[in-house]
């Protein structure tokens, strides 16, 4: 059992006490792994990220390089968060507190872990979306105005999330979302292991120009141009369960998809607008019909294969091509007529 596995009734900085640990996420990313548990102090209950460095001590491994590695993503981890809290990003979930602890009976080298605390959510989108509420296109906007006010927050400063997915959107008990888990982050001017990645973040999620090895070489289009992707991803997943990089591969010839297709992007582009264009066929048919217009052309925007064609129509070919200045005023703006909607209706039914 590895040091991150027995944090158990420890106590760590700041006098918190580790109470429970959580079964891990099936959802999980990453080469890096975790375990996550709860934490409590004076009342309040945290959640805790013990990351697992476990790998570096397997036979055969490089035990200092690996270390090296690992470290270094915590720092990472850790210092993207602290930059968020300087900047007081109301819809991040920003670290609570940080550090290690040593697991008695174990050797200091191995026997250390470290970890990040953070305020406790009511849960992911994912989990969220089982409950009655969810169902409610209020609160599903609400869901994705948030995360979008989240990613814009983060771009301003020139950091990509990377790893935009259902289960990275938080609820809290003010009905409020916020972003959360920065492990797969990349921020310009700084440098981490993952960033030699075509795509680190959940395959399941990826946009498609990234599966199929087109890597761009500016940090905007390709990392920023990602996380448009995932916004729209999210979009659809929101409304209608659908994620938008499965139903584009399912309306490939097998021939076109990105595990056997040897050429490059730009000859298989055509072939993805047309499966692409079938997808959001298919999407229009299952959107509630209160939100169909403007989630249809959201989702068009920023799922566009096309990375040269994604984001703001408007925009396209200039610097703000990948803002999200627009989205979330966009989405504001429907948050706020879906809320006066559902008054009305309530009053006269």
């Amino acid at each position: 059992m590895s040091a991150a596995a027995k944090l158990l009734n420890l106590e760590v900085d700041g006098g918190w006490k580790v109470e429970k640990q959580l079964e891990r996420s099936p959802n999980g990313t990453g080469g890096m792994f975790s375990h996550s548990y709860l934490a409590k102090k004076e009342g309040r209950i945290a959640f805790l990220k013990a990351f697992d460095f476990s790998d570096a001590f397997e036979p055969g491994a490089d035990t200092l390089k690996t270390l090296g590695v690992l470290t270094a993503s915590f720092e990472h981890e850790r210092d993207i968060l602290e930059h968020c809290r300087g900047r007081r990003m109301s819809h991040v979930s920003l670290a609570i507190g940080h550090g290690y602890v040593d697991v008695p009976g174990m050797s200091a080298m191995e026997g250390r872990v470290y970890y990040l605390l953070f305020e406790k959510a009511d849960g992911d989108v994912r989990v969220q979306m089982d409950e009655a509420d969810a169902s409610d296109a209020v609160w599903c906007m609400r869901a994705l105005r948030d995360a979008c006010l989240g990613l814009a927050q983060v771009h301003r400063e020139i950091i990509a999330h990377q790893d935009l997915k259902p289960s990275n959107v938080l609820c809290y008990q003010n009905g409020g979302f916020k972003l959360a888990d920065f492990g797969r982050s990349s921020r310009r001017g700084s440098s981490v292991w993952h960033d030699d990645v075509p795509f680190p973040g959940d395959r399941t999620y990826a946009p498609p120009e990234l599966l199929y090895g087109f890597v761009h070489t500016d940090f905007i289009p390709r990392r920023m141009g990602c996380d448009l992707y995932m916004l729209g991803n999210l979009a659809a997943f929101l409304f209608t369960g659908t994620n938008m990089t499965g139903s584009l591969l399912a309306r490939l010839d097998q021939q076109h998809h990105w595990t056997r297709w040897r050429a490059d992007y730009s000859s298989v582009l055509p072939y993805l607008q047309e499966a692409f264009s079938r997808a959001l066929e298919e999407l229009q048919t299952r959107l509630p019909l209160e939100v169909r217009t403007e989630i249809l052309s959201i989702v068009k925007e920023l799922c566009n294969p096309d990375l040269e064609l994604r984001g703001d129509p408007k925009a396209t070919g200039r610097p703000n091509q990948f803002s999200l200045e627009r989205y979330v005023s966009r989405l504001t703006h429907a948050v706020k007529v879906l809320e006066i909607k559902t008054r009305i209706a309530r009053r006269t039914a």
